[in-house]
């Protein structure tokens, strides 16, 4: 592990503690750790450094948590800190039972590499996958928390800044005056770096789509890189 690395790992959990606590009351400090070599870990770190809950309030009293982590490293270039694995989970304080889960992890197989999981059961569902299982298929009806349902692969995945206007928005959890600005603005940058990296995965079609809006682009001399395929075709 670099200090590069380590170094831009710790820029990136200064910013992300900006940006939540400029949304959320009471929101503790993230710091990026190596806890599992080669990557480092971005999360909230209790005093034995296992990964810290974040409260959550509804008229300023504490009834859920979340947790919230990032597995990074520099990309194959590396010039660029990439996300390898990431989790949000939101859990009821009552009961300590994650109620939803959004996971990422670029090295998935079994799975799409992003996806939500809702701890939750509705009978219809469970009626439906019941038909499912009667057929042989290996689905496990009574536990809606089992399927994975994707939202978009590496590229297009929700950011950090979603799952917090979720919270606020779809959860009315309490938030800090000014929210909005600072997840806007949040957003801004996160889109902005996949809109990059996305070019970069798909050279020759940003060229033709620049090329039809009139400007004048040139290829480099050792030829374009091929497309990425990860972020082509997988779920």
């Amino acid at each position: 592990m670099t200090h590069g690395a380590l170094s831009a790992a710790k820029e990136f959990a200064a910013e992300l503690t900006a940006t939540i606590q400029a949304v959320l009351p009471h929101s503790p400090e993230f710091q990026a750790m190596l806890v599992a070599p080669p990557h480092l870990l971005i999360s909230v770190f209790d005093v034995e450094q296992n990964v810290g809950r974040l409260p959550l309030y509804i008229r300023g009293k504490h009834v859920a948590d979340w947790k919230l982590t990032m597995s990074v490293n520099f990309d194959s270039s590396g010039d660029y800190l990439k996300v390898m694995r990431s989790g949000f989970t939101l859990l009821a304080r009552a009961d300590k039972l994650p109620l939803v889960r959004y996971e990422f992890d670029d090295n998935m197989h079994t799975a799409p590499i992003a996806h939500w999981q809702f701890h939750a059961e509705r009978g219809a569902f469970s009626h439906l996958l019941g038909f499912a299982l009667a057929a042989g298929k290996p689905v496990k009806p009574h536990s809606l928390s089992s399927l994975h349902f994707p939202v978009g692969g590496a590229r297009m995945r929700p950011g950090v800044d979603d799952l917090l206007e979720f919270l606020v928005k779809e959860c009315a959890f309490d938030s800090v005056g000014g929210w909005k600005g600072a997840i806007h603005e949040s957003r801004a940058r996160y889109r902005a770096i996949q809109a990059r990296t996305i070019a970069r995965d798909m050279q020759d079609e940003v060229a033709d789509v620049l090329r039809g809006e009139g400007w004048t682009v040139t290829p480099p001399a050792d030829g374009v890189a091929e497309p990425g395929q990860k972020f082509l075709s997988r779920w």
